[in-house]
Protein backbone atom coordinates (compact mmCIF):
# COMPACT_ATOMS: atom_id res chain seq x y z
CA UNK A 1 0.00 0.00 0.00
CA UNK A 2 2.83 2.26 1.03
CA UNK A 3 4.60 1.60 -2.30
CA UNK A 4 1.30 2.52 -3.98
CA UNK A 5 1.06 6.05 -2.30
CA UNK A 6 4.66 6.72 -3.31
CA UNK A 7 4.41 5.60 -6.99
CA UNK A 8 1.62 8.02 -7.24
CA UNK A 9 2.99 10.95 -5.50
CA UNK A 10 5.98 10.32 -7.89
CA UNK A 11 3.52 10.00 -11.19
CA UNK A 12 0.71 12.13 -10.50
CA UNK A 13 1.42 14.62 -7.50
CA UNK A 14 -1.42 16.32 -8.46
CA UNK A 15 -3.94 13.18 -7.67
CA UNK A 16 -2.02 12.22 -4.70
CA UNK A 17 -2.47 15.88 -3.35
CA UNK A 18 -6.33 15.50 -4.01
CA UNK A 19 -6.28 12.11 -2.50
CA UNK A 20 -4.54 13.88 0.90
CA UNK A 21 -6.29 16.91 1.05
CA UNK A 22 -9.77 15.06 1.12
CA UNK A 23 -9.04 12.47 3.86
CA UNK A 24 -8.21 9.58 1.43
CA UNK A 25 -6.36 6.98 3.18
CA UNK A 26 -4.77 4.58 0.58
CA UNK A 27 -5.53 2.07 2.50
CA UNK A 28 -8.71 2.42 2.09
CA UNK A 29 -9.56 1.42 -1.35
CA UNK A 30 -5.82 -0.33 -2.17
CA UNK A 31 -5.83 -2.93 0.25
CA UNK A 32 -8.66 -4.94 -0.96
CA UNK A 33 -7.15 -4.37 -4.82
CA UNK A 34 -3.91 -6.03 -3.64
CA UNK A 35 -5.81 -8.52 -1.49
CA UNK A 36 -8.18 -9.94 -3.78
CA UNK A 37 -5.92 -9.65 -6.97
CA UNK A 38 -8.89 -6.55 -8.58
CA UNK A 39 -11.30 -9.87 -8.94
CA UNK A 40 -13.84 -7.92 -7.26
CA UNK A 41 -13.34 -4.86 -9.64
CA UNK A 42 -13.17 -6.24 -12.62
CA UNK A 43 -14.84 -9.26 -15.12
CA UNK A 44 -13.57 -12.60 -14.58
CA UNK A 45 -12.38 -13.31 -17.96
CA UNK A 46 -10.15 -9.73 -17.36
CA UNK A 47 -9.20 -11.39 -14.13
CA UNK A 48 -7.64 -14.76 -15.24
CA UNK A 49 -5.38 -12.56 -17.91
CA UNK A 50 -4.01 -10.70 -15.33
CA UNK A 51 -3.61 -13.96 -12.71
CA UNK A 52 -1.73 -15.72 -16.33
CA UNK A 53 0.73 -12.32 -16.10
CA UNK A 54 1.28 -12.31 -12.37
CA UNK A 55 2.34 -16.15 -12.82
CA UNK A 56 4.45 -14.78 -15.63
CA UNK A 57 6.40 -12.49 -14.80
CA UNK A 58 8.99 -13.06 -12.08
CA UNK A 59 8.14 -10.68 -9.38
CA UNK A 60 4.19 -10.35 -10.94
CA UNK A 61 2.55 -10.35 -7.35
CA UNK A 62 4.60 -7.13 -6.44
CA UNK A 63 5.38 -4.81 -9.09
CA UNK A 64 3.18 -6.01 -11.69
CA UNK A 65 0.00 -5.54 -9.22
CA UNK A 66 1.54 -2.69 -8.21
CA UNK A 67 1.36 -0.61 -11.25
CA UNK A 68 -2.04 -1.97 -12.46
CA UNK A 69 -3.23 -0.55 -9.30
CA UNK A 70 -1.25 2.36 -10.07
CA UNK A 71 -3.14 2.09 -14.08
CA UNK A 72 -6.67 1.90 -11.94
CA UNK A 73 -6.03 5.68 -10.22
CA UNK A 74 -5.08 6.70 -13.59
CA UNK A 75 -8.16 5.70 -15.18
CA UNK A 76 -10.18 7.16 -13.16
CA UNK A 77 -8.54 10.33 -11.87
CA UNK A 78 -11.11 12.83 -13.69
CA UNK A 79 -13.93 11.41 -11.21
Amino acid sequence: VNQLKELIRRIDAPLHEHLQAHGVDYLQFSFRWMNNLLTREIPLPCSIRLWDTYLAESDGFATFQLYVCAAFLLHWRER
